[in-house]
């Protein structure tokens, strides 16, 4: 490699860590230098392994940078020492960077092509990376629109394309403008097509107004409850009963202040309840008689137990909806909702991982299964679309709900595994995204925070501190109109993957008349 391949490469992983929020100062308009570096690693390239060595290892430093809290849970919670912490927050992000080296690669079986259509190869190359990588590595965590998020303008055009086809989009004007900007024609289109996304999110933006409470009956009041519980302390027994104390006087004191009589939407975070409380009779009761004294709706996250005929036990995380009943059954569960798509390490080891030093990162009642249904959790006017810690950054769960009924989006969530590090403002925007492309408003309730109120044009209308006990008051809309990409959704990945093959199809044939 040359001096000015490590220097491209240096400002392709500078540009990945500043993009998305970080320690330091959030740039999110620099990730578009990330697939700019990337490209002119593999257009530079001699031949197309160096051109994947090069891609890989750019990524590789810069999701590094990006995912170092990775190594927390692994240290604290894991109990591994930091040399093997970290190599496991290596191992995620080399799994994560090998589809950088592909699309440096990309390029250089592409740059004999037109710059046009270089350019067009490249960002559908760019979109189906990504797209293909979330749905065979299920952790999806550094989409380029992950860090547009941060800006709203910049992300509005997801509610047609979604968000991998947005980052196609962006990746596509950045090439225009910044590599191929010789061409006149490639610099006037990467300039209109910049110009384009912008105009459309400010057309968006300003045709949604923003409120940051939404009135009407088509509205919702909602109150959210952050326990500040220490990830270290809430699976161990003798803390159950602080952990459902602390929940329980938290609710009550928030209630007692609500203005005019109102019942919100109660929302605890994922396992806030670190126990089976269905199957503990003094804990059960409380939780019913909350809800029942209330008159509220009251979502909760706590493990759930299922027992066959035969004595086996199969664990779920799991959502509860309980409300208000009549006296022989206060505070029953209107709904619930199992995870569907489960976390590596933190809530079942892969077959092939299942080492004995790694059974301590599943904390509580160790492996969980599956759940199998997505439909809303409905109580009222309410159609809640369930979604857990991290599955708020699969498009495809957000769009199943809505496509079953939800008229909003929830996210429960904790994030304490990862301390004072940016992986929750991370999550955050990448959970935000879920509102634009489904057109939904979205609540995220945390344990630690960051809890949020996200409007369906991506903007935060209430937004918590973090490691703080605490509540947070806060108003959202229920929507039913479907926004265009949950319609368009099933069509657009077939769409650019025909497209990219013809344009591959059109290079090796133009690459054998050159030959002849």
């Amino acid at each position: 490699m040359t001096n000015r391949d490590i220097l491209t490469g240096i400002a392709g992983a500078a540009a990945i860590w500043l993009g998305f929020p970080n320690d330091v100062a959030d740039m999110p308009p620099l990730v578009l230098f990330w697939p700019v570096a990337l490209a002119l690693l593999g257009l530079n390239a001699p031949n197309k392994m160096t051109a994947l060595r090069a891609g890989w290892l750019c990524g590789l430093a810069g999701s590094t940078a990006a995912l170092y809290w990775l190594t927390l849970p692994v240290r604290e919670v894991g109990g591994l020492p930091w040399p093997l912490a970290s190599a496991c927050a290596l191992f995620v992000a080399a799994c994560l960077s090998f589809s950088n080296g592909l699309f440096s690669c990309a390029a250089r079986m592409l740059r004999n092509y037109p710059p046009p259509l270089c350019a067009l190869a490249l960002a559908l190359a760019w979109y189906l990376l990504e797209y293909v990588c979330a749905r065979l590595l299920g952790f999806p965590w550094l989409p380029l629109a992950g860090a547009l998020a941060e800006w709203p303008l910049l992300v509005q055009a997801a509610d047609i394309a979604g968000a991998y086809a947005l980052g196609g989009l962006w990746t596509l004007a950045a090439l225009l403008c910044l590599i191929f900007c010789r061409d006149k024609f490639c610099l006037t289109l990467g300039m209109a097509l910049s110009a384009g996304l912008m105009l459309y999110g400010g057309w968006r933006l300003n045709q949604t107004p923003f409120t940051m409470k939404p009135d009407g009956t088509e509205s919702v009041s909602v109150l959210f409850v952050e326990g500040n519980i220490d990830q270290n302390q809430k699976w161990i027994p003798a803390f159950q009963q602080a952990s459902l104390d602390a929940y329980v006087r938290l609710t009550r004191q928030a209630l007692a202040e609500m203005p005019g009589g109102e019942k919100p939407l109660i929302v605890w975070p994922e396992t806030a309840l670190p126990f089976f409380f269905e199957h503990m009779p003094k804990y059960d009761e409380t939780v019913r008689r909350l809800a029942a004294e209330s008159g509220c709706p009251l979502l909760l996250g706590a493990p759930g137990m299922e027992i066959s005929a035969n004595g086996q036990r199969r664990i779920f995380n799991r959502a509860f909806l309980l409300a208000e009943a009549e006296a022989s059954a206060p505070g029953r569960t209107v709904g619930r909702y199992d995870k569907m798509h489960l976390v590596p390490f933190g809530e079942y080891l892969p077959d092939w991982l299942a080492f004995d030093f790694l059974q301590a990162l599943l904390q509580g009642v160790g492996v969980y299964e599956e759940g199998t249904s997505a439909e809303p959790l409905r109580y009222g006017k309410l159609a809640l679309g369930m979604l857990i810690c991290y599955e708020g950054i699969f498009p495809w769960l957000a769009e199943e709900r809505v496509r079953r009924g939800a008229n909003i989006l929830v996210d429960i969530s904790n994030d304490a595994w990862f301390g004072r590090t940016p992986a929750a403002r991370q999550h955050l925007n990448l959970t935000a995204l879920r509102a634009v492309e489904q057109g939904r408003w979205l609540l995220r309730g945390t344990n630690t925070g960051i809890s949020a109120v996200v409007d369906n044009r991506g903007r935060l209308t209430m937004r918590g501190g973090q490691f703080t006990e605490g509540v947070h008051f806060a108003r959202a809309a229920l929507l039913e109109t479907a926004s265009p990409f949950s319609r368009l959704a099933p069509r657009i990945f077939p769409a650019a993957l025909a497209v990219f093959a013809a344009l591959l199809l059109l290079a090796l044939k133009g690459r054998k008349n050159t030959n002849h």
